[in-house]
């Protein structure tokens, strides 16, 4: 696996794949430049035993939450890109639940969104808008992670090789025992599989059928208040044998009538069973904000409004995913004064 995992091919086509959205970087011009040189020289490196992961850069994630993130160098995310899709992620994702839904092709945001509509339809089909809402938030879930258990994880679900690549990779990176930062596929491939075993729980031990976790936020739905408890006092029971506590804000039993927020989305379901989806008001606010900044920048010539124009339509979009029309035309209409004025 390790040699297939190394060749120039693999190499090549993980480039490939990296270099998508940011070929007008510096640092990514250099290196596809040089491609072949820089390939086959880390090709070399690999098989020789002689590669030296670069020095990860942190920064500063602001959105949609504030917390700090490395950046990591292109040459790094090439071979991790190698390993990731070439063998960690499928042979880890063979043992995942249908749904655990972050960061895998065919399924994220959108997919969980259509599995809570679905899975709300099916329940006010047999019991009506009488249920329980479970949420569950993870205080600081990947600044807790622990190295051994995230090294176990990868060595339960991939071969002897695949992980002991892995787990290099991400000790070079981070030292000590504790705590990661999200900005590398391969940190995210290892927030998806930790709790695997807990999804696998709470499905199977626990018999729950309405059960979605994206990340480190969980949402179940339930008939009975007493079920819901339980469940609820299981989850944070689990989740303290990996040295993870709740952040007990966001975790919480509610009714089901009472409506829920559940990435990035407010849902309601009416007496019809009808389900209502609006888009989150902190979304809008950061939207406006940004629109604010954009069009200074416009004026000032340093940016040309189709880059505006494109990035209110990628906000637009997700908006629309839920009841949001009057919300979009508002939101439109706004970047429209915001030109006249000045």
């Amino acid at each position: 696996m390790k040699d297939y995992i190394t060749n120039f091919d693999q190499l090549y086509n993980s480039m490939q794949k990296c270099r998508k959205g940011v070929s007008w970087k510096p640092s990514v011009k250099s290196f596809i430049l040089n491609s072949e040189e820089n390939l086959l020289r880390m090709e070399r490196q690999l098989k020789e035993g002689t590669w030296k992961n670069g020095k990860p850069k942190p920064i500063l994630i602001t959105y949609p939450k504030r917390r700090e993130g490395l950046s990591i160098p292109f040459k790094d995310r090439v071979y991790q890109r190698s390993i990731n899709d070439n063998a960690l992620y499928p042979q880890m994702s063979r043992h995942f639940t249908y749904a655990n839904c972050a960061c895998q092709k065919g399924k994220g945001t959108d997919f969980a969104r259509k599995l809570v509509k679905k899975y709300l339809w099916n329940h006010y089909c047999k019991y009506g808008t009488e249920g329980y809402i479970i949420q569950v938030d993870i205080h600081g879930y990947y600044l807790n992670m622990r190295h051994k258990d995230v090294e176990k994880c990868f060595a339960d679900g991939a071969d002897l090789d695949t992980c002991q690549m892995s787990v290099a990779v991400l000790n070079e990176q981070y030292a000590g025992e504790t705590g990661y930062n999200p900005g590398s596929q391969m940190v995210q491939i290892a927030g998806i599989a930790l709790l695997n075993k807990l999804d696998h729980y709470v499905k199977e031990k626990l018999h729950v059928r309405y059960y979605i976790r994206y990340m480190d936020d969980f949402w179940i739905l339930t008939h009975k208040k007493s079920d819901a408890d339980y469940i609820f006092r299981e989850i944070e029971r689990s989740l303290y044998k990996y040295g993870l506590q709740l952040n007990k804000k966001k975790s919480h039993v509610q009714p089901l009538k009472k409506g829920f927020m559940f990435l990035g989305f407010n849902y309601r379901i009416t007496e019809t069973g009808k389900v209502i989806m609006t888009l989150d008001s902190k979304s809008t606010k950061h939207e406006r904000k940004t629109l604010v900044r954009m069009v200074h920048k416009e004026k000032r010539m340093e940016l040309e409004p189709e880059k505006t124009n494109e990035h209110h339509r990628s906000w637009e979009d997700n908006a629309s995913k839920g009841n949001s029309y009057k919300l979009t035309q508002r939101t439109k209409t706004y970047l429209k004064e915001l030109r006249k004025d000045g």
